[in-house]
């Protein structure tokens, strides 16, 4: 056997060398760094994707309850504690004070926040918003994900999601 361009008699002994062994452990080290950076950017990815879930859902939830009681509702969002409440109007027109979920980002993961909004999506009972707009969640990759309310009702998201 050769190792290194010298020659060495294996007098039938058999296995690995330490030069062996440790290169191994020096690529099996650099491949679960690797793909432990990977596996945290997917789990953040991830987290985003839930609280947009979650956001989106309420979002038509209040579309939904506004066309079922004919009454209006709204999304409010509060930017600086990253959250937003669920709220019904009486058939005055008039905000019920106690709001009927209030939802924090935090809930679904470290580093979600609200990076932009128009602050209040309110839906009327026709189905249709008469404040529309754009919410756009960020986590601490910088990816982003944009909930789209049209006036006409309608709710999608769009995704600009950062692979590092």
């Amino acid at each position: 056997m050769i190792i290194f361009g010298a020659a060495r008699e294996d007098n039938g002994i058999k296995g690995y060398t330490l030069i062996d062994m440790m290169l191994i452990i020096v690529i099996s080290g650099i491949l679960l760094l690797v793909a432990n950076s990977m596996f945290t950017n997917f789990g953040k990815n991830t987290n985003l994707h839930e609280a947009a879930g979650a956001l989106t859902g309420d979002i038509k939830l209040a579309k939904q309850r506004s066309v079922a009681e004919n009454v209006n509702y709204s999304i409010i969002l509060d930017i600086n504690s990253n959250s937003y409440t669920m709220n019904k109007y009486d058939s005055n027109g008039n905000m019920i004070t106690t709001p009927i979920k209030t939802i924090k980002l935090s809930n679904f993961g470290n580093g979600i926040s609200i990076k932009s909004s128009n602050n209040t999506i309110t839906f009327l009972p026709r189905g249709t918003c008469s404040t529309s707009g754009t919410i756009t969640l960020q986590n601490s990759l910088k990816s982003e994900i944009d909930i789209i309310a049209s006036p006409m009702g309608r709710i999608r998201n769009a995704y600009r999601i950062k692979y590092l």
